[in-house]
């Protein structure tokens, strides 16, 4: 058999096969290293523009010219994050190529998007199975930092938090994907993912990171809307079940329900000593800090680089926040209220774009009656990374770094490629 395909036919196996594996690769990179989520995706994009190279058009029923529109706008929407960093950056006469380079991260979700729709579905979904060995790289890190120490994991990938609340997405979205076959052994496939996300659930839990319990109960609206014209009463009862286990499960965890009791005391104390040094004290100090920023330079925020910091110290030395918060924090635990105040109006409305657009085109998929369950089943996984990070970002700065940021560009990408309703016209690529 010649597997050398026409530039114009598609992409080479080989290099479709590469493509995936590489894309795959990015969760465990970014749960078990500090810098190999990076170049993970320095090298996902030199792939997607071999890609592009190779294959000028995609094949037929996946043509990206035929949702131009539709991803035009989606792309243009995250592109306002870049605009608003790039304008506060020269308003105050700042450089910051770190900061500049993470918003151009979340804008190429065009290009690998691009790439991802030239590579036939089959082969694609594979990449999937990369947020189990996330997963188990996650479930075994904390399992052994538990064990060595008897205490709340000290994650050097990230703070507990995010750790946690990664290991906890990347668990639903195994768990979402139960009904999505996608090698012969379904069996197997089927145990593989609901141990993996047992499994993580379990990691998640042992970080002890409260902010994420918020996002489970959006986790199952999307599982109950990813069902569609399948839902019926017993299905919304299994959710209503499975949402009282999850809260049986939390409040049976004594680690856990420590923590949340630890996390009301403190909410208390706050009330009567604002400036205490605590871990919900210094969130609260945080967010007041940066609606001080924001209330001082709505338009164009107080600028990036050591900025944020700087108005810290200021604030610190005016008794509005401790010395600790000014010396120790460099952001909000909030994503928004951080780039809100930082790059002002355009920055702030950047996020919400970040999270809407993409967001938008995923619940339209589920919203328009697709009846082909794998595309219900990748738009709903698209969904809940979306909603994830947006709720996660309440009480955690989840885009503190250009990781997180190419992961969550990667995997939008990823979840469109495959929820793409035109890839339904092509009968070998469903």
């Amino acid at each position: 058999m010649n597997n050398a395909l026409p530039r114009t036919a598609g992409v080479h196996p080989v290099l479709a096969w590469v493509f995936t594996i590489a894309l795959g690769l990015s969760p465990v990179l970014l749960m078990s290293t500090m810098d190999g989520g990076s170049a993970g995706y320095y090298g996902l994009v030199l792939l997607s523009f071999i890609v592009l190279a190779w294959v000028r058009r995609p094949a037929v029923g996946t043509v990206w010219c035929d949702n131009r529109r539709e991803y035009l706008w989606m792309v243009a929407g995250m592109g306002v994050m870049l605009l608003g960093v790039l304008t506060s950056l020269a308003v105050h006469g700042i450089w910051k190529g770190s900061e500049t380079e993470k918003a151009v991260r979340f804008l190429t979700v065009g290009l690998i998007l691009a790439a991802a729709l030239r590579v036939p579905r089959p082969v694609l979904v594979h990449a999937a199975f990369g947020l189990l060995a996330g997963i188990w790289y996650a479930v075994i890190n904390v399992a052994w930092l538990v064990l060595s120490t008897g205490a709340r994991p000290a994650t050097r990938q990230f703070n507990a938090v995010t750790y946690g609340d990664l290991t906890l997405l990347f668990s639903v979205i195994a768990f979402l994907l139960l009904g999505l076959r996608i090698t012969r052994f379904r069996r197997t496939e089927f145990a593989l993912k609901l141990v993996s996300g047992i499994a993580g659930i379990g990691a998640f839990l042992a970080t002890q990171t409260r902010g994420g319990l918020l996002a489970i109960p959006f986790f199952l609206f999307i599982a109950l809307l990813v069902q569609g014209r399948r839902m019926n009463r017993f299905k919304v009862l299994s959710a209503a079940l499975l949402l009282g286990l999850a809260g049986i499960i939390v409040a049976s965890d004594a680690s856990m329900r420590e923590r949340i009791h630890l996390g009301v005391s403190e909410f208390d104390q706050c009330q009567v000593a604002h400036l205490s040094d605590t871990s919900v004290c210094i969130r609260l100090q945080l967010w007041s800090a940066a609606g001080h920023m924001i209330r001082s330079e709505p338009l164009f925020g107080v600028g990036g680089g050591d900025r944020f910091r700087e108005e810290l110290a200021q604030l610190a030395d005016a008794k509005q926040v401790t010395p600790t918060v000014a010396r120790d924090f460099g952001e909000t635990h909030n994503d928004l209220l951080y780039f809100l105040a930082t790059y002002g109006v355009l920055g702030g409305l950047g996020l919400v774009l970040l999270y809407i657009a993409p967001g938008w085109v995923f619940a339209r998929r589920l919203r328009l009656g697709v009846t082909d369950r794998p595309t219900r089943l990748f738009a709903g996984a698209g969904l809940m990374i979306c909603v994830g990070f947006a709720v996660f970002g309440l009480t955690e700065m989840m885009f503190r770094d250009m990781r997180t940021a190419s992961f969550y560009a990667t995997w939008i990408a990823f979840f469109l490629a495959l929820s793409d309703p035109l890839r339904l016209r092509t009968p070998t690529d469903v």
